[in-house]
């Protein structure tokens, strides 16, 4: 379990100070020479401070103390403005207690204990005592604060016997910390993206770290509208369609105002539209990444913002997803942290996500949302428990920083936005070249089908009047079936197969769902209309990389109706001069000017592919930077949605 620093609870003071010049100095050993727990007494961290500025010091073990400028006096009562060395010794868990002999005794009554500290401090070797007028203040960590406890000065003999006296309740106010040691970002989002950074090196691709100004500036560009954004993006790459043909034979054609729709042309009739119009009535997002970056402004370095408390808040509010909540508390730093908390707590059930559900008609899960909000709510219960008070004198600039607060969303908002605006545009830009490569190849399809269908004409040598009749003589072409199998396909990352119809200079690039089976018309009728008993050319071509094979076979069109096709290591040169005898066709039956558009439409499509993934590890690190999101999108009821 994560620990919570609190304030003061039990420790050893080792010194003490008087208010009057000069200062009486009394050094309260560690231990004495002669104790018998010499040898397994917890081990001491020595720190350099400088007491001409402010400092945070840390422990192994969690222990945070906060020495403010000039919180330190000589034995002549003069200030100490220089290096100080501060010594400390935690002692947190029992088995440190039991071997370092800590007994938790006061004038023979035994005490509960929640942690011991030791700590001293001089300055070239003179004891010091601490300002009383400017203390030190201490958090020790704690699983659960509990109520009532205060804070002892320890005695310890020479035996090594220890006796806590002078007990002291724990001051409630807050003592605010460089805001560059709090972290109001997720931290179940910056382990996602070490980890993804550190398996892929993306979304940097810069190896396999990420620094704390990368995480953060990530972080701060997933607001909901980028999210609305991604998901559109995701579903569009998932259902763009690469492969298109001749409308004529697709299950999809259909002719509108005498033209082919979109999706006649569209080889592909398994695939469904997309529909993302419930993004826009979605509007619960989890924390606003905008207000979280707010935060961290220099002006809010000496208000409640800037405490390991309000940090611990802000932690817990990113699982509520309560924009609101987190407003009121940096709208109300002039009060109490109990009385936000108590606000907090009775706040949560009112906004729990059941109510949104129901709204939108979403019955299931019932029972899991109110146990989250519930979860929720009592663990701000136990935050107002904790009775935390303020900043000391935090309340003057309240108002100053509310209004500041405002102002900077504001801005922050719109610069994001801009942001955003920036990625859109570069998306639609994308999207408009590969609809553009589209229009132009659904052009030469059209007009290769046009030429198709006129040619299944007739030579005349007569004058006078032209019957146009089923009659009884046998048309010269008709409906047949056509498949080739590739056999080695699959070694080929493309396989394109060609039918040539010389008598009537038509090509047809035969349809298939892998690189293996291929068939004229659709992958039910497999047949189309084409001359009877006429010369035609199969023309099969792979590339793999930059290598290429090549595959040919002459047939008659009224013999077989299934072919088998090796295809065989070839080059460029080579395949150039297996299609020249088709070269001098119409531009719509080149072979060359298919496989160019087959070439861009793979190329999108393996590009396609690999933002897809991006985009797709983009929307966990988003889950994981919003963790009300997380549940909302990891419990199954919504995951249909």
């Amino acid at each position: 379990m994560t620990t919570i620093k609190i304030l003061f609870l039990l420790f050893a003071l080792s010194f003490t100070a008087c208010n009057n010049s000069p200062t009486v100095l009394v050094n309260v050993l560690k231990i004495q020479p002669g104790d018998p727990f010499k040898n397994t007494m917890v081990a001491s961290q020595n720190f350099d401070i400088d007491t001409r500025k402010d400092n945070v010091v840390e422990g192994n073990k969690g222990t945070m103390m906060v020495f403010p400028k000039g919180c330190f006096k000589n034995a002549k009562g003069d200030i100490i403005e220089k290096n100080v060395k501060v010594e400390l010794a935690e002692a947190l868990s029992y088995k440190d207690m039991l071997v370092s002999n800590l007994t938790t005794t006061s004038n023979g009554k035994p005490l509960e204990t929640d942690g011991m500290i030791y700590f001293n401090a001089t300055a070239d070797g003179e004891q010091l005592a601490i300002n009383k007028e400017n203390p030190v203040h201490i958090e020790i960590p704690t699983q659960e604060k509990k109520p009532g406890m205060m804070v002892y000065k320890g005695n310890r003999d020479k035996n090594g016997n220890m006796d806590w006296t002078e007990p002291k309740e724990l001051d409630n106010y807050l003592v605010p910390v460089d805001l560059e040691l709090l972290d109001f970002i997720p931290k179940e989002y910056e382990s996602a993206l070490e980890q993804e950074v550190m398996q892929n090196g993306f979304p940097f691709k810069n190896g396999k770290t990420v620094n704390k100004q990368q995480s953060d500036s990530l972080y701060y560009t997933f607001t909901p509208q980028y999210f609305r954004d991604l998901i559109k993006r995701i579903w569009k790459l998932e259902t763009r369609q690469y492969d298109y043909n001749e409308p004529y034979y697709n299950k999809k054609q259909k002719v509108v105002k005498g033209k082919y729709t979109k999706e006649s042309y569209e080889e592909n009739d398994d695939v469904s539209g997309y529909d993302t119009t419930w993004l826009h009535n979605y509007d619960h997002w989890g924390l606003d990444v905008s207000a979280i970056k707010v935060l961290k402004s220099k002006k809010f370095e000496r208000s409640l913002v800037a405490t390991r408390e309000f940090q611990e808040r802000v932690q817990a509010l990113h699982y509520v997803g309560d924009n609101s909540i987190l407003d009121m508390y940096v709208k109300n730093l002039d009060k109490n942290l109990y009385e936000l908390d108590s606000m907090a707590w009775k706040a949560i059930p009112d906004t729990n996500r059941q109510s949104w559900r129901d709204q939108h008609g979403w019955h299931d899960g019932t029972h899991f949302w109110l146990a989250m909000d519930t979860f929720h709510a009592e663990k701000f219960h136990k935050f107002y428990l904790q009775h935390l008070g303020k900043v000391k004198d935090g309340d003057k600039n309240a108002a100053l920083l509310k209004d500041y607060y405002g102002r900077q969303l504001l801005l922050v908002k719109a610069e994001s936005e801009k942001q955003r605006e920036k990625i859109v545009k570069a998306v639609e830009k994308k999207d408009k070249e590969f609809d553009k490569l589209v229009t132009d190849y659904e052009k030469v399809l059209g007009k290769r089908e046009k030429y198709r269908m006129e040619t299944y004409g007739f030579n005349w040598t007569e004058t006078g009047w032209i019957n146009i009749d089923n009659g009884t003589l046998p048309k010269t072409w008709g409906p047949q079936p056509l498949q080739v199998s590739v056999s080695n396909g699959n070694n080929y990352q493309q396989v394109y197969t060609y039918v040539i119809y010389k008598s009537i200079k038509s090509l047809y690039r035969l349809n298939g769902s892998d690189n293996q089976q291929f068939y004229a018309g659709n992958s039910g009728d497999k047949s189309m209309l084409m001359p009877k008993h006429a010369m035609a050319t199969l023309i099969a071509i792979g590339y793999n990389g930059d290598s290429s094979a090549l595959a040919v076979k002459e047939f008659d069109t009224g013999s077989e109706l299934k072919f088998e096709l090796q295809l065989l290591p070839s080059n460029a040169s080579a395949i150039k001069d297996a299609i020249a005898p088709y070269e001098d066709y119409k531009k719509e039956n080149k072979i060359s000017v298919d496989l160019a558009y087959m070439k861009q439409l793979y190329q999108q499509k393996v590009q396609a592919k690999e933002e897809l993934a991006d985009d797709i590890i983009m929307q966990t690190l988003w889950i994981r930077a919003h963790p009300w999101e997380g549940e909302f999108w990891l419990e199954p009821a919504a995951a249909s949605h």
